[in-house]
């Protein structure tokens, strides 16, 4: 194992610790905000938050990134970087003020999202100035602090805030100062271990150079934002703030744990990819290697919440939340796919090849806009929306996939086995579950059926930890050191 190699299997174990203890917190904290709050609550802050996102993207101006990938990195270049965040913060944050009545007139919310938007408007200046510090910490995979801040900015600016608000009788403004105290977090702890001059630097000439990746970037954060944000929008404007409540905790649901794995092994592969960026054998190895780790995770996961969703919406969110059940399963599917795909796109970051992703992600763009556009004339209301998104990534996965496939033809082989294995693996454990279900009866109390699933689930997923070396994605994961070694079957036979 090379030394990059066991740096990056450290990060992705110091993150994926990270991201493990964020579900432990985030669960039962949202268990206690749905029942602390209603869904126009989480109906307005996620309209909010369409809106802001808008702006976010444009706000890092891809500068975490541009600090990670680029080849060589100066004190000067690093003002300089503050400097372009301090600005494009502060636009960030003055145009979305302005635009704020006329974004809230434009999804037909009521006069308080514009008090709400204008307010958590704030966490685009902390993101901006924060990008500096993430991205130093990113160069110099230092994952560890990283996991650390994560953990501690969600815990104590966002969790203990917020719930503490929402006690306090706040409503929807709970969220707000969670929202703040989050972001704020995550710009201050980072810039506390990084400490690098805040001394403004105009370099036109060196902020141009910044931008031509970095704006790419953003660019291409800003295509994902429509693209995965249309359905929303859609649910917000034609359905009302209540559905748009209902599918954001869905949302939540459907994706937690998968988006925590994503995106905590992002953190770790842009800086990996980034050194390796000219070796192209190297490179198409990790490329399959990471295709077959992630499906392998990501989908199995998925059919254990789409198989258990009314029972997870039962017990973790409450009885007024029955009407997002039905959309976790194809929300899931649809952010599983997405996270893949958010993979891909980090490899074709890594390469500076993001001009290439800018027009997959506005093909993209096209489908979920042309399908959004059916869904709402044929009256199909919210999930032929999602289908419409799901549709999106599905053909997003597949421009990528045939675009890496030229670039590294030596693993189209290796890439289809993963696909085919995940989805054999998939299927498996949804008829298990499925199975479950119908031996124990609907009349059966929900937290023993959904024991019961769980159960099953555990036991397959175990067996294919300590049984499972003919998937590609598993002998990765063993060859890599990701998996402790006592659940495998290699040391069982030791033991013996």
């Amino acid at each position: 194992m090379t030394q990059l190699t066991s740096v990056t299997v450290r990060g992705v174990r110091w993150t994926y610790l990270s991201s493990a203890a964020g579900i432990a917190v985030q669960i039962p904290y949202s268990a206690a905000m749905a029942r602390l709050l209603t869904p126009e609550d989480f109906g307005l802050m996620a309209l909010a938050h369409l809106i802001l996102r808008f702006a976010h993207n444009f706000a890092q101006g891809g500068l975490r990134s541009a600090v990670v990938q680029r080849p060589s990195l100066t004190d000067r270049d690093v003002r300089v970087v503050f400097t372009l965040a301090l600005v494009v913060g502060t636009l960030s944050f003055s145009a979305i003020w302005l635009a704020a009545p006329y974004a809230a007139e434009l999804v037909h919310g009521p006069a308080e999202l514009t008090r709400v938007i204008r307010a958590t408007a704030l966490m685009l200046i902390f993101m901006a100035l924060g990008a500096p510090a993430n991205g130093l910490l990113g160069r110099g995979m230092r994952y560890r602090a990283i996991a650390v801040c994560d953990f501690c900015s969600f815990v104590v600016g966002y969790c203990v805030t917020g719930i503490t608000s929402a006690l306090l009788g706040a409503g929807v403004w709970s969220l707000v100062y969670g929202t703040l105290g989050w972001y704020g977090l995550q710009a201050l702890l980072p810039y506390a271990l990084v400490r690098h001059s805040v001394r403004p630097l105009f370099d036109l000439r060196a902020m141009r150079d910044v931008m031509r990746y970095g704006g790419k970037v953003s660019v291409n954060g800003f295509l994902e934002y429509l693209t995965d944000d249309f359905g929303k929008l859609a649910i917000g404007r034609y359905v009302g703030v209540a559905a748009t409540g209902l599918y954001d905790r869905a949302a939540l649901l459907a994706s937690l744990p998968l988006l925590q794995i994503q995106q905590a092994a992002s953190k770790v592969l842009l800086p990996a990819f980034s050194r390796i960026q000219h070796e192209t054998s190297r490179l198409g190895t990790s490329h399959a290697d990471c295709v077959s780790l992630t499906t392998l995770v990501l989908f199995p996961l998925w059919a254990v919440i789409g198989a258990s969703s009314t029972q997870l919406v039962a017990l973790l969110l409450g009885g007024q939340w029955g009407g997002s059940a039905a959309l976790v399963p194809i929300l899931g599917l649809a952010s599983a796919v997405g996270l893949v795909a958010q993979f891909s796109g980090t490899l074709v970051e890594a390469l500076g090849a993001v001009g290439g992703k800018v027009a997959i992600h506005l093909v993209q763009l096209v489908v979920v806009v042309a399908g959004t556009a059916v869904a709402l004339f044929l009256g199909g209301g919210v999930h032929r929306l999602m289908v419409a998104v799901l549709v999106g990534y599905l053909v997003k996965q597949t421009l990528f996939h045939v675009w890496l496939n030229r670039l590294f033809p030596a693993t189209r082989r290796l890439v289809a086995q993963a696909y085919a294995q995940a989805a054999a693996l998939t299927a498996l454990i949804w008829l298990a579950l499925w199975t479950v279900q119908q031996a124990l009866g609907d009349g059966c109390p929900v937290a023993l059926i959904l024991t019961a699933k769980l159960s099953v689930a555990g036991a397959l997923l175990l067996g294919c930890v300590r049984y499972g070396s003919g998937l590609h994605g598993m002998r990765v994961a063993r060859e890599r050191g990701l998996l402790p070694r006592k659940l495998t079957r290699e040391r069982l036979r030791e033991a013996c």
